[in-house]
């Protein structure tokens, strides 16, 4: 199957357009959205489930054909495509995102969403959140209000939506704002039915897709048990907000494994070709000249592992192997090849040397060498993209708080907040530092200088502990400082007072 993204469902509608009008007049609206978006849906679905199989090892290579030697036809599969997956997923989320002020404002109520989503265990949602975007091109968290029980101590919940169930609409308008979203399940009732062969009623299973809709205002239910679409429930969304947040890298919505799916493939055939090709050259084939074998004498020689055959002067008869393999250099060089080209596409460091380090390739030398630092580069795109989604969903979580009774979220906006990625930016350590080092010298504030070398994930966090950390430096040198002086002044005090005892007694002596 080739895939090249999923289709983004827009509708003729903008929200208010979609919003305004009695109920009558908005279930009509629902229902035509929702009736011209099943078959792109149906088609999205099958490319993802296509695309997560691949994924999980059910690839091309299960299909390969072989026109010659059809007996030798091994379809083995090498999960690149998986490898590639799990590291980057790594890379990027492999310690939680934070949330972190902008500025010196509301940091309590920051450090109180932080609780919240690790609470929720937003940082292992977050990495499968990644694993659906670098399979399908995109996710969908759902957030809503929830108090389940007095030990909850998050005011909402985080739930990653299936890919293959989730669709949101958006508006065909030039502001493409967000219509509605859905999720599809599948119900099953039992009916009677005549069986044309007993010509009895017979009990059958029988399926139907129910869709919970969700607008900005209100949650509908809808099912098409009769074969076009019926409202069955309705109720309205208090928060007035959207409780599913798509999240996507690119606009036509790509996966990183589509993006390299043939180079997988080609990897794959080129590994089979060599299984083939050894497994070929073990069972070569017998070529008999002036000799005549049966079926039964093929078993025999297969058995004893020998043949006999007679041979004259005028008639020479003879036994041979018919062997050819291919080289092996070259399909390796091919591989390595094919290997290498996906580790410059997907951004993935390469070891050198087949993973072999050299005298000279030591420390943050070898991460640098093997493409750390350009992985650094290119995956700010994917943060950038993640962070984008990630501000839409944050609109929600703060939107619930603030209308939650329970929680202490009342006044942080989302403009206070900054979304950091916590991954390793030590590499060049040394010339970070020289460079915060002259930063300082040529007076350049803290929260510039630790924002411009690019050290921290979150450099307004770190100046803060800079600033704590000088002025209890200082003050302890003040304390040190305060002490000295005041055993030099007991020390002073002590001698005069030994003076003057001296000279009392000289006065009394004579």
């Amino acid at each position: 199957m080739n895939t090249y993204g999923r289709t983004c469902i827009f509708a003729n509608y903008t929200e208010e357009q979609l919003l305004e009008g009695n109920q009558a007049q908005k279930d009509a609206k629902i229902i035509d959205i929702l009736s011209n978006s099943v078959d792109i849906h149906n088609i999205n679905k099958d490319q993802s489930k296509y695309l997560q199989n691949y994924l999980y090892g059910d690839q091309d290579i299960k299909n390969k054909k072989k026109l010659t030697r059809t007996e030798i036809n091994n379809k083995g599969v090498e999960n690149w495509a998986w490898a590639f997956m799990d590291w980057k997923k790594a890379f990027l989320l492999g310690k939680p995102i934070q949330y972190a002020p902008l500025d010196n404002v509301a940091n309590e109520e920051i450090s109180l969403l932080n609780n919240y989503v690790t609470y929720e265990d937003k940082d292992q949602k977050d990495q499968e959140l990644y694993e659906d975007i670098f399979t399908v091109g995109r996710a969908f968290r759902y957030i809503n209000y929830t108090k389940t029980s007095e030990d909850d101590e998050a005011p909402f919940e985080l739930v990653n939506l299936d890919v293959l169930n989730t669709e949101v609409v958006y508006s065909s308008s030039i502001r493409h704002e967000q219509l509605l979203s859905y999720v599809v399940t599948s119900k099953k009732y039992i009916t009677q039915e005549v069986n044309p062969e007993t010509g009895k009623k017979e009990n059958v299973d029988r399926y139907y897709d129910e869709y919970t809709v969700y607008t900005r205002n209100m949650q509908y239910v809808i099912e098409n048990k009769t074969g076009s679409f019926n409202i069955t429930d309705r109720k309205p969304i208090i928060q007035n907000i959207h409780l599913i947040t798509e999240y996507y890298f690119n606009k036509p919505r790509m996966s990183l494994l589509e993006i390299c799916k043939d180079i997988f493939d080609d990897i794959n055939y080129v590994e089979n070709l060599d299984k083939d090709d050894i497994e070929a050259f073990v069972n070569s084939i017998m070529v008999f000249t002036n000799a005549e074998v049966d079926a039964k004498g093929m078993e025999k020689i297969k058995e004893f592992g020998a043949v006999s055959i007679k041979s004259t002067d005028q008639k020479k008869a003879s036994v041979e192997l018919l062997q050819s393999r291919l080289k092996s250099l070259d399909t390796q060089i091919y591989y390595l090849r094919k290997l290498s080209a996906l580790h410059a596409i997907l951004s993935v460091p390469e070891a050198t040397q087949n993973g072999t380090i050299s005298n000279a390739e030591t420390g943050k030398a070898v991460l640098t060498g093997q493409g750390f630092t350009s992985a650094s580069v290119r995956v700010e795109n994917e943060e950038k993209a993640f962070k984008k989604c990630d501000r839409n969903a944050l609109k929600v979580l703060l939107k619930i708080c603030k209308n939650a009774s329970d929680s202490e979220i009342k006044e942080l906006k989302v403009s206070d907040v900054d979304i950091k990625f916590s991954r390793d930016l030590s590499d060049n350590l040394l010339v970070k530092t020289q460079a915060l080092m002259n930063l300082q010298s040529a007076n350049i504030p803290p929260e510039v200088a630790n924002a411009v070398i690019g050290l921290f994930s979150d450099s307004v966090k770190v100046t803060q502990l800079q600033e704590a950390y000088m002025e209890q430096k200082q003050k302890l040198a003040q304390e040190i400082q305060n002490r000295q002086s005041n055993n030099n002044e007991n020390g002073i005090n002590e001698q005069n007072n030994n003076m003057q005892d001296t000279e009392e007694q000289n006065s009394q002596e004579q």
